[in-house]
């Protein structure tokens, strides 16, 4: 039983907390009860206990938040922050993918992997959608992104790329083992199937999309495109919407990272089958990519959810900085502080995005049967002074550093900065082989 903080379950309707609250927590890492008072006098709870056997965690002074959801992120990433600081999409693209995807070798991308699916934790992202890439020239290799995040402790989606030239029975077969693992939670971290599309890009052949979406829906899968992203090629993406209908990207299995200069058409086309789209506010700003209409998207009745996309482009995977960044830039554009508040910031952070990665019957809020994902807020640690409205506080003031545990399951899996299950050895690793790298790509130390 954990007490006396004020808790956010984030469901629809409930946007000021629960003052001294409670979260019950079964031994299975489930949510029993949410409520304030007596425990016992919430729905069910007497029927199955009795009376009150269970240990109890005095957390007054703090606050309880469902762990965030990222709906975009490329987790190996996290070794190459840093790069092309001046660069847009494509620069960036360059210094990243196309000097350094050639030299890759055996283990790199496990290790970079976990390096970035724990610095998640430590941010407090519980739940991720891991956008896969296929570098290294190597399915071994490719594979090892699914690999290392299934040793993790996080949940999380895993978007498949497939072989672009091989043949649909081939992208089958490479999956079907895979499928194999997604057994019912929580017997593993791997909550869903999600495909990553070859065919937008590299002058692949326009059948290919629609075949890979034909094959995500056969097999009850999502489908996630990077789509109007860069502001430069805005108009060259609109130009390609017809062939996007064409491949049968219109319905509710299919999201867009980034999703930035729409037109009217597509807006409403989109909005109308229920497709969905991830607002990235950090990398959007970091790479001048611009900045979607959200509340135009939201008004047209488009599903939004929110990503904190690979640590390369955002740099920091920190969603307290992604949600402070996304409402204070919406607010600037519109000029006044209406509009979306800051319990509307963190309910998109965690349940909307939970509802476009199709997880939200396990996770993104607390309540009864979900698993029992929360983050414990200290607005004193560091100090934020006195709280008067905390979901403003949280959003407004407070950052990671505020983090003092994070619970996956009911289980504690960062404690002060800790993450269990990483190996301290991790970072060594990671910087060895950067080093490698660098060298085989022929990078100066300063570039």
């Amino acid at each position: 039983l954990y007490r006396g903080a004020t808790v956010f379950t984030l469901t629809d309707g409930e946007n000021s907390g629960i003052a001294e609250g409670f979260v019950l927590v079964s031994e299975e890492g489930v949510v029993e009860a949410v409520g304030k008072g007596d425990p016992l006098e919430a729905p069910g709870v007497r029927a199955r206990h009795g009376q009150a056997d269970w240990r109890t965690v005095d957390l007054a002074g703090k606050i309880i938040l469902p762990g965030f959801v990222s709906g975009h992120s490329h987790l190996w990433q996290s070794a190459f922050r840093g790069l092309a600081p001046a660069g847009e999409l494509h620069p960036w693209l360059q210094a990243l993918h196309w000097t350094y995807g050639a030299v890759f070798a055996d283990g790199d991308f496990a290790a970079f992997t976990l390096h970035g699916a724990f610095d998640q934790l430590r941010h407090g992202v519980t739940t991720t959608y891991n956008h896969s890439q296929w570098l290294g020239r190597s399915y071994a290799r490719y594979r090892e992104q699914w690999e290392a995040e299934m040793t993790t402790p996080q949940w999380f989606v895993f978007a498949w790329v497939n072989e672009r030239d091989a043949s649909v029975e081939t992208w089958r077969e490479r999956l079907r083992p895979i499928l194999a693992e997604l057994k019912p939670a929580p017997q593993t971290r791997f909550l869903g199937m999600s495909i990553n599309p070859r065919g937008l890009y590299g002058g692949a052949s326009p059948d290919i999309l629609a075949r890979e979406i034909a094959l995500a829906r056969e097999l009850g899968l999502t489908v996630q495109l990077h789509y109007l992203e860069p502001s430069a090629e805005a108009a060259a993406d609109r130009a390609n919407w017809p062939k996007l209908r064409e491949a049968a990207v219109l319905g509710r299995n299919v999201s867009f990272a980034h999703f930035i200069p729409v037109d009217p058409t597509i807006l409403a086309e989109t909005s109308k089958v229920g497709n969905a789209m991830i607002w990235n506010p950090l990398s959007n700003g970091r790479l001048g990519s611009g900045l979607p209409d959200i509340l135009g998207y939201q008004a047209a009745g488009l599903r939004v959810g929110m990503g904190v996309d690979g640590q390369a482009s955002a740099d920091i995977s920190d969603p307290f900085e992604n949600v402070r960044l996304g409402l204070y830039a919406l607010r600037m554009r519109q000029q006044n502080a209406g509009g979306l508040q800051p319990i509307d910031m963190l309910r998109r952070h965690t349940l909307r995005t939970a509802e476009v990665l199709g997880v939200d019957r396990w996770v993104g809020s607390l309540e009864p049967g979900k698993f029992a994902d929360f983050l414990v807020i200290d607005p004193q640690r560091p100090a934020t002074g006195p709280v008067w409205d905390a979901a403003a506080t949280i959003v407004f003031a407070c950052s990671s550093q505020n983090l003092t545990a994070v619970y996956i399951g009911g289980k504690e899996a960062v404690v002060n900065g800790k993450a269990t299950g990483e190996n301290e050895n991790l970072t060594e690793d990671v910087e060895r082989r950067i080093l490698r790298i660098r060298k085989q790509a022929g990078a100066s130390a300063s570039r």
